[in-house]
C-alpha cells in the first residue's frame, strides 16, 4: 500500500538561469503540506555562460548537439554538488524522492518541444533515491502547453491563506506566470509575459551585472509610454488562455535607444503591466507576487498603483518567495508517485487532467 505522506526534495532551475533552488517538504500531495527547509546555489560563472550561449544558439539553430551534451554535463555536476551540500545533514533513508525540474533551454509548445537539461540517472546513482523528472513531456504530447505546472501548488497555498475568490498568484521568474482561482474555485493558469529575463539580459549587456537590485535603476528612470503601447499590442496578449512563452520570444531591441535608467524602467513596466492586465481582467480581489520580480520595488509600486484589488508579496505572507517553485516541484513529484494530476485543461490546455513526470 502506498504511504500517505512523502518527504520530498524539489530541485528547480528557472529561466533566469542564475542557479539552483532546492527545497525539502513533507506532504500527501493533496492538502497536507509542510515546508522544512530551502537553499539557493549559484551556478558557476562558466556554467551560466555556456547555458546563455546555448539558449542564444537555439534562437537561430536547433543543431547544437555537442553544446547541449556539454551543458547537460555541467548542469548535472552543479545539481549533484548542490544536493550533496543540501542533504549533508539529512538522513537519506528517510527521504522518499527527488523531483528534478532540470534547466530549461528551449520551450516551443506549438511543436510539442520543451528541453530541460539534467541527467537523472547520474543523479540517481549519486543518491540512490527515487528520481522524478521530465515533468512537461506528457502534457505536451496530449495537446498541452507543457507550462505552467505550478498552479495546483499555488491553489493549495491560496486556499491555506483562506483568500476570497477570485484571487491570483503570480510567479515572476525569467517568465511570469499567473494562477487564477475564480468565484467557483475553478483554476486557470498561463504565462502572462516576460518576467525578469529581459531586464536581467539588459543589465548583463550594459553593466555586466546580473540584475537590477531592488529595482534601483528602474526607480531612477521613466518608462517610455510609446514603446510600452507597441509592446502591449503584441499578438501574444490577445490570446486569452492556455499560452506559454519561451524566454527569447521578446527581444531587447525596442529598448536599445533609450538611456540606461529609462530602459530599465520601461522593461520593468512592461513586465508589471502584462501581469496587472490579466489580474484585473478576472476582477481579482487579491494578488500574491512571488519570484525574483517581487524584489523589484519599481515593479511592485507600479502593480499596486494599477491593480484594482489588494496586492501582497509572498514574503509579506511568510511564504518565502524565492523557493515557491522548488517547493512546488517537490509537491508535483509526490503527486506523480501517487498518480495524481499535475496539469489540467484550464491550466495548460491539455486534453484531460493528467499526471506527469518520469520515475527512475
Amino acid at each position: 500500500m502506498i504511504k500517505s505522506k512523502f518527504l520530498a526534495v524539489g530541485v528547480m532551475s528557472g529561466t533566469s538561469m542564475d542557479g539552483i533552488d532546492i527545497s525539502l517538504i513533507l506532504s500527501d500531495g493533496k492538502k497536507s503540506y509542510k515546508h522544512i527547509k530551502s537553499k539557493f546555489y549559484n551556478y558557476r560563472k562558466s556554467t551560466k555562460r555556456i547555458l546563455l550561449k546555448l539558449v542564444d544558439s537555439f534562437t537561430t539553430s536547433k543543431h547544437s548537439i555537442v553544446l547541449i551534451s556539454n551543458a547537460e554535463e555541467l548542469v548535472t555536476f552543479e545539481f549533484i554538488a548542490a544536493l550533496k551540500d543540501f542533504l549533508k545533514d539529512e538522513n537519506l533513508s528517510k527521504i522518499d524522492l527527488i523531483a528534478l525540474h532540470g534547466q530549461t533551454i528551449f520551450h516551443d509548445p506549438i511543436n510539442k518541444s520543451s528541453i530541460q537539461l539534467c541527467d537523472e540517472l547520474k543523479i540517481k546513482s549519486s543518491f540512490k533515491l527515487s528520481i522524478v523528472s521530465d515533468f512537461r513531456q506528457k502534457d505536451l504530447s496530449l495537446g498541452g502547453q507543457g507550462a505552467p505546472l505550478t498552479p495546483i501548488f499555488h491553489k493549495l497555498l491560496m486556499l491555506e491563506l483562506k483568500m476570497t475568490s477570485p484571487a491570483c498568484f503570480v510567479n515572476i521568474g525569467g517568465i511570469s506566470n499567473i494562477t487564477v482561482i475564480d468565484n467557483q474555485k475553478y483554476i486557470y493558469a498561463y504565462d502572462t509575459g516576460p518576467g525578469m529575463c529581459l531586464l536581467d539580459q539588459y543589465m548583463t549587456l550594459k553593466k555586466k551585472i546580473n540584475f537590477d537590485k531592488d529595482g534601483k535603476h528602474s526607480l531612477e528612470g521613466k518608462a517610455n509610454r510609446k514603446i510600452l503601447n507597441k509592446l502591449m499590442s503584441d499578438k501574444y496578449f490577445r490570446e486569452k488562455k492556455n499560452k506559454s512563452l519561451d524566454r527569447n520570444y521578446f527581444s531587447l531591441n525596442p529598448f536599445m535607444k533609450l538611456n540606461f535608467n529609462d530602459a530599465c524602467a520601461t522593461i520593468s513596466a512592461f513586465t508589471a503591466l502584462t501581469i496587472i492586465k490579466e489580474a484585473n481582467r478576472f476582477n481579482a480581489k487579491y494578488l500574491i507576487v512571488s519570484g525574483g520580480g517581487s524584489k523589484n520595488k519599481y515593479m511592485i509600486d507600479l502593480m499596486q498603483e494599477t491593480f484594482r484589488g489588494k496586492l501582497f508579496t509572498a514574503d509579506h505572507l511568510n511564504l518565502n518567495s524565492d523557493f515557491i517553485e522548488s517547493q512546488a516541484f517537490a509537491y508535483l513529484g509526490i503527486r506523480r508517485i501517487k498518480n495524481l494530476p499535475i496539469s489540467f485543461p484550464s491550466t495548460t490546455g491539455v486534453k484531460y487532467a493528467v499526471t506527469g513526470g518520469k520515475v527512475n
